[in-house]
């Protein structure tokens, strides 16, 4: 399993007045849809393609009520899903005039799950073993990933496959 890079230069000048290069991440073809995933979790399992969608659908049906509860949801071997309010650019001067209104939008954080060992110290479950490839190079790196989750620092392109 590999994830791709390439080199992006930044818009904003560094200290020295120097616009530096940075790897982001590529994204390869469509993104997997859960009937998908639902057919191959099928395959490893007794369950039905159907048995596993319908248990994808409802789980994500009881996620969305609890996180709607103000809720945390936390997946075992996975991470945390919390829901955080974004206000930005709506301060108020005073605390009494703090409201609900000054929301401009809600997202859904996600929070991948640590596994601690004594060769690597504490890494995300998801990402204990990560190659990484330079889009259109033949040669790839091993290393832990630092992803937070995000897609800021990522790009998709289609390979036409």
């Amino acid at each position: 399993m590999t994830l791709f890079y390439k080199a992006r230069q930044s818009t904003l000048e560094s200290k020295d007045g120097k616009k530096k290069w940075y790897p982001i991440l590529v994204k390869t073809g469509k993104a997997v849809s859960l009937l998908e995933m639902a057919t191959e979790v099928a395959e490893k399992s007794s369950l039905t393609p159907g048995d596993t969608l319908s248990v994808s659908q409802n789980l994500m049906m009881v996620m969305s009520r609890h996180l709607m509860n103000s809720r945390s949801v936390r997946l075992d071997g996975l991470g945390t899903f919390t829901v955080i309010g974004k206000a930005k650019g709506t301060g108020v001067d005073t605390e009494e005039e703090v409201s609900s209104l000054q929301f401009n939008g809600l997202r859904v954080r996600f929070t991948p799950e640590y596994t601690r060992n004594n060769t690597q110290g504490t890494t995300r479950a998801m990402f204990s073993k990560v190659e990484y490839a330079k889009w259109g190079d033949s040669k790839s790196t091993k290393g832990n990933s630092s992803d937070n989750g995000g897609d800021d620092d990522e790009e998709v392109i289609d390979p036409g496959f």
